[in-house]
């Protein structure tokens, strides 16, 4: 992938790409289908990529709930709602550590989006509720405590990530649900070795990247949302970003 990356960039005129069905990665491969598009058509593919995920969560990065106050979700819960919806939450190996930081949860109160052919024959406990879902289209879950995405969005370009927050910004209640957006914060001042290999990895394979703090914060005023706080210590690899509407 990186073989074909300083062709690729010559040949569009050292442009950043932000089309993720032209660029490097069709360039390197010879074919229009996407990343995520190639994942469907195979399964094992898929299944690896999956896999890969829930073991970087898992052992690479500070649980999300010893980041952000995750107790604060449960001040004026509404029991009739969900309370954290993780979308395109993979395996579910987020919530389960919600699940385990707050084991007296309600049963089916934390919902798992994503893909059918991902949620295909996972087993999940009870306490999380699986939901198959496209977030490219309407969020179909309305009104829950807070949505959840965990390194979503660096994977598409302005353009389409902002499509995918209005969706969830229209499913929110005003005064009352939160979206929280586990992603890298890239410091625009010595960055860390790791954000900006992932940012290189984003633009290669997806024509997308990681997001400093300042282009998070147009992005997410672009679509009506205010940010109130991003928690996470300084030089982290990952922070969470606190959001409601404006």
């Amino acid at each position: 992938m990186f073989r074909t990356l300083p062709a690729y960039l010559k040949q569009v005129g050292y442009r950043n790409p932000t089309d993720p069905y032209n660029c490097n990665w069709q360039f390197a491969n010879g074919q229009e289908k996407s990343v995520f598009d190639s994942l469907v058509a195979n399964p094992v593919a898929a299944r690896e990529f999956n896999d890969a995920m829930e073991s970087h969560s898992k052992y690479n990065l500070t649980p999300w709930p010893e980041i952000y106050p995750t107790g604060t979700l449960l001040a004026n819960y509404k029991l009739d709602r969900p309370l954290v919806v993780d979308v395109g939450g993979s395996k579910g190996h987020d919530l389960m550590k919600f699940h385990i930081r707050h084991p007296g949860t309600p049963a089916g109160s934390l919902v798992l989006q994503d893909l059918p052919g991902i949620l295909r024959e996972l087993i999940v406990p009870d306490i999380i509720s699986v939901k198959p879902h496209d977030f490219l289209t309407p969020q179909p879950v309305r009104g829950a405590r807070a949505y959840f995405m965990h390194n979503i969005l660096h994977d598409w370009d302005d353009k389409i990530a902002s499509e995918i927050l209005k969706h969830i910004a229209d499913a929110m209640e005003p005064g009352y649900s939160k979206l929280l957006i586990h992603e890298s914060i890239m410091s625009s001042i010595k960055p860390l070795a790791r954000v900006t290999t992932s940012d290189i990895t984003m633009m290669a394979c997806l024509g997308a990247k990681e997001r400093t703090e300042n282009e998070w914060r147009q992005l997410l005023q672009s679509v009506g949302l205010n940010v109130l706080k991003i928690w996470g210590p300084f030089e982290s690899m990952e922070g969470i970003i606190e959001t409601e509407l404006a």
